[in-house]
């Protein structure tokens, strides 16, 4: 293998890296905070969603970025991001009957370093998808 392809391979393993570690650690800080994780990167026809996550009579369906500053993080769901998970949610809740009393919210959380206090942001998407 050429070593410009192996530097192509060795990038995206880390990339896939970081975004696998962002999305455990937001899966703990959830589970810390009293979430109940009803799915983890639940796949879809029309796409993925990385969290999944019930507390009392509320459903998040929650994006999760690694990304260096936090307003990268919210800059990279947008447009067709947000439509990709609005349709994931929506299979999930036609797959799910027993949700569809629950009230329902769309977040984003963003790992932007474990070095830094706090590592984490949370943030509603603007407006209801659906």
């Amino acid at each position: 293998m050429s070593a410009p392809r192996q530097k192509k391979q060795d990038e995206k393993r880390s990339f896939w890296r970081k975004g696998y570690f962002a999305e455990e650690f937001c899966r703990i800080y959830l589970l810390l905070h009293g979430y109940r994780i009803l799915a983890h990167r639940y796949k879809t026809k029309r796409g993925e969603i990385d969290l999944i996550a019930r507390r009392g009579g509320q459903i998040a369906f929650i994006e999760v970025k690694a990304r260096k500053t936090e307003r990268d993080g919210g800059e990279a769901v947008q447009g067709k991001s947000m439509r990709r998970i609005t349709d994931a949610a929506k299979l999930f809740l036609a797959a799910h009957s027993q949700y569809h009393n629950c009230d329902m919210r769309f977040d984003v959380m963003i790992v932007t370093s474990f070095f830094k206090r706090p590592p984490l942001a949370q943030k509603r998407l603007a407006g209801r998808l659906m």
